[in-house]
């Protein structure tokens, strides 16, 4: 009888590598390393016993080199059933050599480059070069790390492509408004608010609640020094929120005119500079708004034509959230369960125990994927607020002496369960919850056309089941 104890460290992977081994013979294994670069890759073609059979050489990266490459192969390959290509993971540029290798028929070995740095680390050789890197690619090759899955493709890879540059112009974003916030201090101080005090008490008063509000952004645009807003005066601030359609309250009014007449700002006409500047800000995050919600459109209708579009009818659980955490998941064909996919997010607690002793748990391993930890903790921060169910256990969490990004990422983990089984069944959300109606946890996220979409998709062919 043999057991697959070893599974548990070697994974799905490991497990279908040490298969592929066994039926193939290590004697009938021909390596070859490459280290990717952006105009000219190296490699070395070996054994598996390590025995070099072509020194390590140059080629450059176009449909010349694979040819050059393919040929080394082919004068070596007598009397060697299969072909193993180890790649590293260098930027983009190893995608199109994964291609092509593919398509030439050669088993490929995706390797991180970790695992090779590690693999220099555990000979003790602290040198780098293009040639070491080689050698460590084939060892590692040896040892059966890396991965033979094929590149992402299909409506997850774009997803996935989607949310990440959704992600970087987020970023950017939050870097312009604050140097908005830094010229909007510099012409109109008071304009994000002022400490006043009350009953010997400080206390911070806004006369907007979000600075990049439409109200806010219009005054900073044509309004932006206080003798500006002291020339409209209350009537004319009042005329400019109804035509504007602007919505300011009076009492905002009235605060922000009181600023304006104590404002400590410089004349305006020694703000030039920074009023131009400010108006150029303002005119790039609008292009950055436009440029996010296209790409939100985009990722909902992706999102709503895969089999990941059955996380929305979960609370707490938006178009963003949900494309970010499906885009992470990737295809789930490939893992047994749940728990494989809190491993890659690095949301798993670490377990130490030996000696019969009772095991001691510590925090999260972070041995994953950065981006995907980060939006799992996203999710478990949003199922608190906003998912009832899911607050009970936020808060029995806390009850227990959990810190609250503790109980975040918990409940993030529950999440990747959940939808683990949701994805894997195409089953719906199921609550006990009277005031749940799917149609309008939907109508909250989607348009109209993609309401009825899904509704076509799942609800209908469910209720004829």
């Amino acid at each position: 009888m043999v057991h697959s104890l070893f599974n548990h460290i070697q994974g799905k992977i490991g497990s279908r590598w040490t298969k592929f081994i066994k039926e193939t013979g290590v004697e009938n294994l021909l390596i070859v390393g490459i280290d990717a670069a952006k105009f000219t890759h190296k490699a070395i073609i070996c054994t598996f016993h390590g025995d070099v059979l072509v020194q390590p050489f140059e080629f450059d990266a176009a449909l010349t080199g694979l040819n050059m490459v393919k040929k080394c192969i082919q004068e070596k390959v007598d009397g060697f059933k299969e072909v193993v290509v180890g790649i590293e993971t260098t930027g983009h540029y190893y995608e199109d050599l994964v291609r092509h290798c593919h398509a030439e028929g050669y088993h490929v070995r995706i390797l991180n480059a970790a695992t090779t740095a590690q693999e220099r680390e555990a000979l003790m050789n602290w040198s780098k070069t293009d040639n070491l890197d080689l050698m460590a690619i084939v060892q590692s090759i040896i040892h059966g790390r890396g991965t033979s899955n094929e590149l992402p493709s299909g409506d997850v890879y774009q997803l996935r492509k989607f949310t990440c540059a959704r992600r970087s112009l987020v970023k950017e974003r939050t870097s312009l408004q604050n140097l908005i916030r830094s010229y909007a201090d510099q012409i109109f101080r008071e304009l994000q608010g002022k400490s006043i005090w009350n009953n010997g008490k400080r206390e911070h008063v806004k006369q907007f609640t979000n600075l990049f509000g439409k109200a806010s952004r219009y005054l900073m645009r044509h309004y932006p020094h206080p003798s500006d807003i002291l020339q409209l005066g209350k009537e004319g601030l009042r005329e400019i929120s109804i035509n504007e359609n602007l919505k300011i309250r009076d009492d905002s009014i009235s605060i922000l005119l009181k600023f304006a007449e104590t404002s400590i700002s410089q004349p305006k006409e020694l703000l030039e500079a920074e009023i131009y500047l400010l108006s150029q800000k303002l005119d790039q995050l609008d292009l950055f708004d436009q440029h996010i919600r296209e790409l939100e459109r985009k990722m909902e209708e992706l999102l709503v034509q895969t089999d990941g579009a059955v996380i929305l009818t979960v609370p707490g659980i938006s178009i963003i959230t949900g494309a970010e955490l499906y885009a992470e998941m990737g295809d789930i064909s490939d893992f047994d369960h749940a728990g494989q996919l809190i491993k890659m997010a690095g949301t798993n607690p670490i377990v130490k125990q030996s000696g019969g002793r009772k095991p001691s748990y510590y925090g999260i391993s972070k041995q994953g994927r950065r981006t995907f930890r980060d939006i799992t903790y996203q999710v478990g921060r949003s199922l608190a607020q906003n998912n009832p169910e899911m607050k009970k256990h936020y808060l029995d969490l806390k009850e227990r002496g959990k810190h609250t990004n503790q109980a975040y990422i918990a409940l993030g983990n529950r999440m990747i369960r959940l939808a683990f089984a949701m994805i894997r069944n195409q089953s719906l959300y199921c609550t006990d919850n009277e005031k749940f109606i799917l149609y309008n946890e939907l109508k909250k996220k989607l348009r109209k056309s993609n309401v009825e979409l899904f509704y076509k998709r799942y609800v209908s062919v469910q209720t004829v089941a």
